[in-house]
Formats: C-alpha cells, sequence, structure tokens
C-alpha cells in the first residue's frame, strides 16, 4: 500500500508462499520478497522465510546488513536470536545462519547492493 511517498508492508500477515526460490548453494527453497530496492543508494529491505532446518552455509557479503526476527528462532554462528530481536553485521563479517527446528520469518535490510560470497569450509 502506498499514498504520498509512504509505503506500508503487513510483513508478519503476508503469506509468503508466492516468493519462494531454491537457495543455489545448499538446494533448499526458501522464500524471499523485496519491499525496497532503492536504486540510488543500493540499500535493500526484504523478507525472508526460512522453512525449518534451512541453514544458509557459510559466506560473506560486500554490504554491512542486519536482519529482524518476526517470527521464529534465528540460528547463527555464534549466537540464537528470538522474535522481536536484531543483528548488524559489519561488511565481510563471515556467517552462516538460518531456521532450526521450526520456520523463521525475518525482515533483511543492506545498507547498499548486496553480494552473496560463498566460503569453501
Amino acid at each position: 500500500m502506498a499514498k504520498d511517498g509512504v509505503t506500508i508492508f503487513r510483513a508478519a500477515e503476508e503469506d509468503m508462499s508466492q516468493y519462494g526460490h531454491v537457495n543455489s548453494r545448499n538446494k533448499k527453497l526458501m522464500f524471499q520478497r523485496m519491499y525496497i530496492d532503492d536504486p540510488d543508494t543500493g540499500m535493500i529491505v526484504k523478507k525472508l522465510v526460512y522453512p525449518a532446518g534451512c541453514m544458509i552455509p557459510w559466506h560473506t557479503h560486500d554490504a554491512a546488513h542486519g536482519i529482524y526476527v518476526i517470527k521464529g528462532t534465528l540460528v547463527c554462528d555464534d549466537c540464537t536470536l528470538s522474535a522481536g530481536d536484531f543483528i548488524w553485521w559489519d561488511e565481510g563479517v563471515e556467517m552462516e545462519h538460518g531456521a532450526g527446528n521450526e520456520d523463521v520469518e525475518l525482515l533483511f535490510i543492506t545498507n547498499k547492493p548486496l553480494n552473496m560470497n560463498y566460503l569453501d569450509r
């Protein structure tokens, strides 16, 4: 919904089943919907759903980025986050993250264009 330059996304209420794609590295089905892709800065905001057991293997990004947990538990290499928690990674930090035994719904936010650099571990 947009009006006079304001856009509202009701992320907690959205059916993500139509936004599925297969992760190129782990070959697992996950879901993502782009909310904002700013052409001036490259900043993005998107909703992600990692189904139970879907871990994104070790990787880095050439952008700083954060994840806000909407629902479920985000399992990271060095912590576990619950609904309402937010984590921010600086550019180039090595990480892995995903869902444990339950689906996890997230908002993913970057400060500039994002790329995925998978690591061989």
